[in-house]
């Protein structure tokens, strides 16, 4: 319970296509922090959800 896994994380910026431009590849990734927005049944905002990760490495790739 409570444990948390680290793993890699691939996280890919992608073009109008559908094809990767851009690519971010974390080593040893896990979640800080999760937050989300507080839903109303009368209120009409969007929901937003954001996620910190801390990591152990990280690699930048342009796409070819």
């Amino acid at each position: 319970m409570n444990t948390i896994k680290r793993g890699p994380v691939t996280i890919s910026l992608l073009d109008e296509a559908g094809k990767p431009t851009m690519v971010w590849t974390l080593t040893n990734a896990w979640p800080t922090k999760i937050t989300a927005t507080d839903l109303q049944t009368d209120g009409n905002e969007v929901a937003i959800e954001s996620i910190e990760v801390a990591h152990e490495g990280l690699t930048i790739a342009n796409a070819p």
